[in-house]
C-alpha cells in the first residue's frame, strides 16, 4: 500500500528517520560510556523497543504499569518503573508482573516503600528500588541533601533492594540556550555522582546511577556521574526536540498524514486532524500546533477536535481539497498516545502497520 491510500488522519513513522535516530541516540551512549534505558512512553510500542533493544539497549523505561505489562507480553524483560507505586491494587500487579521480567520501581519515601517493602517481604522477595533525587524540576523526589536520610530509612526496610538512584533533569526544557542545555547536564552529573560517592559506603548504588534526557543527551561524556540514561523523545523527535537544539526538522520521524477538507481563501486550509489527533500541547518557542513536513512554512496556528487550520501565507505550498499533508507535530510522546496504531514507511510505501499497544495504558 503507498501512504496516499491511507485512510486519515493516520500516523504515519518514517522508517529512515526512525532508525537514523536509534543509531545516533546508541552512538552517543556508547561514546560517553552509558547505558542506554530509553523510555518508551513516547512510541508505547513494542516493535519500536525492540529495536532499540537491537541497537545495545540496556533495557527500557516505562511509566506506568500497563505500559510494563504490555513490554513483558512481548518478551522484553528488563524494565524500569520510573514512578512511584503507590496502592494495594498496583503493588498486586507488580508482583505477579516481577515473577516473569526483571523489573524495578521509584520510591521517594518510607510512605511510599514501606507498602511495596511489607508485600515483597510476605512473598520472600526482595524488590529492587531507586531513589528518585529532585535536581530541580520540582515534580517528584527527594532533594539532594534528604537521600542520605531516604537510604538509612530504606535500608530498614525488608523485601526491598536498594539499587540505584535516579533523575529526571526536566527543567532543562525551560532552557534558553544550548550552552543552559549543557549546563543543565553538568549539574546533572555532578550532584548525582556526589550523591552516589556519598551513598556507596552504606548501599551498593554505584553500578545504577541514573539520568538523562533527550535534549541533554549530546552533553554527557564518560565518567561524567552517570552510568544510564534514559532519553526517550529522540526515537521521533518533534518540534518540542527543535526548539530544544536537540533535532531538526528532518530528524523529525512521526507524523500525522491528513486530508486537506476546505480551503475556504488563498492562503488558508482546514485539515481533517484536530486536538484529538495532534493533541493541544505548544512547543516551548515555536508558534502554532505544528507544521508540514512539506513545508514548514505552512503553520497550523489554531485546532478545534476534528479540524486543524493552516495559515499558508508564508509558504510556497500550494494546497486543494482533497490533498493530503503530513504534520509534524509539537510533541510525539502524547500524539502517539491518541492512536491505536502506526504505519511504518519507507518512502511512499507502508512497510507494517503496527498497534500502539501500551496506549491509553495509565494505571
Amino acid at each position: 500500500m503507498r501512504i496516499s491510500e491511507l485512510d486519515t488522519p493516520f500516523l504515519l513513522v518514517d522508517l529512515d528517520r526512525l532508525e537514523a535516530n536509534l543509531d545516533r541516540a546508541a552512538a552517543a551512549a556508547r561514546a560517553a560510556d552509558l547505558k542506554l534505558r530509553p523510555h518508551t512512553k513516547t512510541h508505547k510500542t513494542p516493535q519500536i523497543a525492540q529495536l532499540q533493544l537491537a541497537r545495545g539497549a540496556a533495557g527500557i523505561t516505562v511509566a506506568k504499569i500497563g505500559e510494563a505489562e504490555v513490554m513483558a507480553d512481548a518478551g522484553i524483560d528488563d524494565i524500569f518503573i520510573a514512578n512511584q507505586i503507590v496502592g494495594p491494587l498496583k503493588i498486586e500487579r507488580l508482583l505477579a508482573l516481577a515473577e516473569r521480567a526483571r523489573v524495578s520501581v521509584a520510591v521517594d519515601s518510607t510512605d511510599a516503600a514501606a507498602p511495596l517493602s511489607s508485600a515483597s517481604a510476605q512473598r520472600g522477595l526482595r524488590f529492587p528500588v531507586l531513589i528518585e533525587v529532585d535536581i530541580g524540576l520540582q515534580r517528584c523526589g527527594v532533594p539532594p541533601e534528604r537521600v542520605l536520610d531516604l537510604v538509612r530509612e530504606i535500608n530498614t526496610l525488608p523485601g526491598l533492594n536498594l539499587a540505584g538512584l535516579f533523575t529526571y533533569p526536566g527543567q532543562v526544557y525551560a532552557s534558553r540556550s544550548e550552552n543552559e542545555v549543557a549546563g543543565i547536564a553538568a549539574y546533572e552529573c555532578r550532584i548525582m555522582g556526589d550523591l552516589a560517592r556519598q551513598v556507596t559506603p552504606i548501599a551498593q548504588v554505584a553500578d545504577r546511577i541514573s539520568g538523562g534526557s533527550t535534549p541533554t543527551l549530546p552533553h554527557y561524556f564518560a565518567d561524567c556521574g552517570l552510568t544510564e540514561i534514559r532519553s526517550g523523545s529522540y526515537v521521533f523527535n518533534d518540534r518540542t526536540q527543535i526548539d530544544r537544539w536537540a533535532a531538526k526538522p528532518e530528524n523529525c520521524a512521526l507524523t500525522v498524514l491528513a486530508t486537506v477538507v476546505s480551503s475556504p481563501e488563498p492562503g488558508r486550509a482546514v485539515l481533517d486532524a484536530g486536538s484529538k489527533s495532534l493533541a493541544a500541547d505548544l512547543a516551548p518557542d515555536s508558534p502554532g500546533h505544528g507544521v508540514l513536513k512539506e513545508d514548514n512554512a505552512a503553520l497550523l496556528i489554531k485546532l478545534n477536535e476534528e479540524h486543524g487550520f493552516l495559515d499558508l501565507s508564508q509558504a510556497q505550498l500550494k494546497l486543494r481539497v482533497g490533498d493530503k499533508v503530513e504534520v509534524i507535530p509539537n510533541h510525539a510522546c502524547v500524539v502517539a498516545n491518541l492512536f491505536d496504531e502506526m504505519a511504518a514507511v519507507r518512502g511512499s510505501e507502508v512497510v507494517e502497520t503496527w498497534p500502539i499497544a501500551a496506549r491509553g495504558k495509565l494505571r
